[in-house]
């Protein structure tokens, strides 16, 4: 079978699952399989594949059209450019975080920032990449095992010098940081039913769902993250599409604020500058 025989079939085959791109996933399947960049994809389509290949893609497709996110089918994704290991029941890395992470990078380097800690770091992603793109003092935690080790092995991979251990919130943090950064689970418990099956069925739910209002973990962090910071330090929040008030509201006691939205315009990121 040719590759372009093969995608055709994938894209019929995935969008019986109304999936958001079946080309552009079975091309990365494609271009995993074969070990050549996706753009090999679109160079090569009247490439014949190998049996052994070909079994593989539709083997790949079957699991991808039963629901399971393809993150974790292959057991990786893409962010920032970088490759990172995704485990099973670690959440998945969206790109709207990039945004948190271009919002870091830029405060890092306008204040001379030296320290930096995320709560709940699931793959290590945000921290991973602020110390490749800063070369900061890095930490961060998580109270899954399962985060700890992914985010292990994504900074052996990735040759970053960062600190990861297991605590639950602040329970185990030592010291204190110009930065503490934090995606928390901000999705109301009632509103868990609504997800896509792909996110609600094999995603863990305890890094979705925060609580009745969605807030929960929010308001454990900013009362505590005072003890934890610096002089004019930095609480920094992924939040979520409709809890800019929410959040304003939590921070303007003991922080000057400001907000950045990501691409579709929603307001994505919270920044609380710490008054002293």
């Amino acid at each position: 079978m040719k590759i372009k025989e093969a995608l055709s079939k994938a894209i019929v085959y995935l969008n019986e699952r109304k999936f958001t791109d079946p080309l552009y996933e079975s091309r990365l399947i494609l271009s995993l399989i074969l070990e050549k960049d996706i753009s090999f994809i679109y160079a090569y389509l009247d490439l014949e594949l190998e049996p052994k290949d070909e079994e593989k893609f539709f083997q790949i497709l079957k699991m991808r059209q039963s629901g399971q996110p393809l993150q974790y089918i292959l057991e990786e994704t893409y962010f920032m450019g970088k490759k990172f290991k995704i485990n099973r029941g670690v959440l998945i890395p969206r790109k709207e975080t990039e945004i948190s992470v271009e919002v870091i990078t830029d405060i890092i380097k306008k204040n001379k920032c030296k320290s930096f800690l995320e709560i709940g770091c699931g793959s290590g992603i945000v921290t991973i990449m602020v110390n490749l793109l800063t070369n900061i003092n890095c930490s961060c935690l998580d109270i899954s095992d399962l985060a700890i080790e992914n985010t292990k092995t994504n900074i052996k991979n990735l040759g970053a010098n960062v600190q990861v251990f297991k605590s639950n919130l602040f329970e185990n943090v030592e010291g204190k940081f110009d930065i503490i950064y934090s995606n928390p689970p901000y999705i109301k418990t009632g509103e868990i039913k609504n997800l896509q099956d792909e996110v609600k069925n094999f995603e863990p739910i305890s890094a979705l769902d925060g609580g009745e209002s969605g807030l929960e973990f929010y308001k454990k962090i900013i009362k505590q993250s005072t003890n934890y910071l610096n002089d004019n330090g930095f609480l920094i929040f992924e939040i979520g599409y409709d809890q800019k008030d929410s959040i304003e509201n939590l921070m303007s006691k003991d922080f000057n604020i400001y907000f950045k939205k990501d691409l579709q315009g929603y307001y994505r990121v919270a920044v609380g500058k710490r008054r002293c």
